[in-house]
């Protein structure tokens, strides 16, 4: 998936704590940083979609969620993405489309869901969507069921995976280098550059929090 995208480049932080967080702790972390740290907004004509990051937990440590999306689908099939989707008309928001299209696509309720913050917009050429990303966490335990028409796997992968696997990126990848292999999967594209976004604030906010 090609991208006009110039990353932001942020300032280096302290390590992160060594042991892996709870989504609430992580929350807690992340919402002051989010706040200080304004959401960058694409200003150029396109499709406007949402996608939420959702943390919750799973054996004590914070996870997200993510999904490989139907062969058959005509946008981006197969490929690796967060829930989410096209603005419909009715929508209220694009936090109102984050959150309905995530209840559509894994059963996730939006009333169990507490949006803490927003991230970058990103920017397709190809399918020429404008992606805003909304950070979430679980207030209660979650079971996410996949849609069948939409999803062809759900990926449970633990934040402190996607930091080590953004880590060992490049210090400024670009399109091709920007790839997170998780759970037996290559994300890539929108979805990469998102998961490169929330990184650098978890990094910024778990290093300004301490241990």
């Amino acid at each position: 998936m090609a991208c006009a995208y110039t990353e932001r480049v942020e300032p280096t932080p302290a390590p992160p704590p060594a042991a892996p967080l709870g989504a609430r702790a992580l929350a807690e972390r992340l919402r002051p940083a989010l706040d200080a740290r304004p959401a960058r907004d694409i200003t150029t004509p396109g499709r406007r979609a949402a996608v939420l990051l959702v943390l919750y937990d799973r054996a004590d440590a914070a996870h997200l969620l993510l999904t490989r999306r139907a062969d058959h689908l005509p946008s981006h099939p197969g490929q690796v993405s967060l829930p989410g989707g096209v603005r419909d008309p009715g929508d209220r928001s694009l936090e109102h489309t984050a959150l309905r299209e995530t209840h559509e696509e894994v059963g996730i309720a939006p009333a169990s869901l507490a949006i803490i913050g927003r991230l970058d917009e990103v920017d397709t050429i190809a399918s020429g969507f404008l992606i805003r990303p909304y950070v979430a966490l679980a207030e209660a335990p979650i079971a996410p069921v996949p849609s069948d028409e939409e999803v062809a796997r759900l990926l449970e992968v633990p934040v402190h995976e996607i930091l080590a696997a953004d880590a060992a990126l490049p210090p400024r990848p670009g399109i091709r280098t920007m790839r997170y292999p998780l759970a037996g999967e290559d994300v890539w594209g929108a979805t990469a550059r998102i998961l490169r976004g929330f990184c650098a604030v978890a990094r910024h906010a778990l290093g300004a929090g301490g241990p």
